[in-house]
C-alpha cells in the first residue's frame, strides 16, 4: 500500500524494545519495535532512507547496534551519559558506526538532572538538524517517557528533569522539523505512571499540531 506523504502513527506497544539486538535483550526489550518499522517502511513503502531518533532518557543500544553497518538507517539517540547510567557500555560519542555505516550513528549523551530548558531542547534541535540533512524520508521515534523528573526507573542511578509543558514543547520541535514527512512514534520506556500517559498525548499533540501549522492537514 502506498504511503501518504504525511502520514503519523502511535504505537503503544506491550514492552519497549530499543536494547534488543540480533543476539541480546535488556532493560525489559526483547523486539526491537523500532527497527523492525524502520525496515518495514523500507521494504514496504520504498523509503531508501529511514531515521529513527531515540528521546529514551536510556542509550537505545540495541537499535544503534542493529544497524551499525547500514548507512540507509540514520540511529540518533539522546540520552543519559553512560557514564552515569545503564547501559554503561554503550552511547558514547565516539561510537558511530563502522564499515559503511560509519557516521550514520550519532550519540548525543547528557549529564544528569538534564532540563528541557538547560540542554535538552538544543541537543533535540540539533539532532534534528542532522536528520534533515540525512534527507530522511520517514522517521521512526522511539518515544521514551523516563526523562521525566522523578521517574523510579531513571533516579535509582542519576534521572533527567523534564515535566509538564516539555514534552509537548518536544513534540513541536520535532515535528515542526520534520516536516510532512511519513512518521511512526513507538513507546519506549517511562515508569512514573501518573505522568506517562499526559507526557505521551502531549508529545503526539505537539508533533501533529506542528505538521497542521506547516501544511494544514496530517
Amino acid at each position: 500500500a502506498k504511503l501518504h506523504s504525511k502520514a503519523l502513527a502511535y504505537a503503544v506497544t506491550t514492552h519497549p524494545g530499543h536494547h534488543a539486538s540480533h543476539d541480546s535483550f535488556g532493560g525489559y526489550c526483547y523486539v526491537n519495535n523500532a527497527a523492525l518499522a524502520a525496515r518495514l517502511l523500507q521494504t514496504r513503502h520504498q523509503k531508501t532512507k529511514v531515521c529513527i531518533l531515540d528521546v529514551d532518557y536510556h542509550c537505545g543500544n540495541g537499535t544503534a547496534s542493529l544497524f551499525y553497518h547500514d548507512p540507509t538507517v540514520l540511529v540518533v539517540s539522546i540520552h543519559c551519559d553512560p557514564d552515569w547510567d545503564y547501559p554503561f557500555n554503550s552511547g558514547f560519542v565516539d561510537q558511530t558506526g563502522v564499515d559503511e555505516g560509519e557516521g550514520y550513528t550519532i550519540h548525543v549523551p547528557l549529564p544528569p538532572g538534564t532540563q528541557w530548558k538547560e540542554g535538552y531542547e538544543e541537543a533535540l534541535n540539533q539532532a534534528m538538524d542532522k536528520i534533515m540533512d540525512y534527507g530522511a524520508e520517514a522517521i521512526v521515534l522511539s518515544l521514551g517517557l523516563d526523562t521525566h523528573e522523578g521517574d523510579a526507573v531513571a533516579v535509582r542511578r542519576a534521572g533527567f528533569k523534564l515535566s509538564g509543558k516539555d514534552y509537548l514543547d518536544m513534540g513541536t520541535a520535532i515535528g515542526r522539523k520534520a516536516g510532512c514527512i511519513p512518521a511512526v512514534i513507538i513507546q519506549e520506556g517511562g515508569y512514573k505512571m501518573d505522568t506517562v500517559g499526559s507526557a505521551a498525548s502531549d508529545v503526539v499533540t505537539g508533533f501533529a499540531n506542528s505538521r497542521l501549522d506547516a501544511a494544514g492537514t496530517i
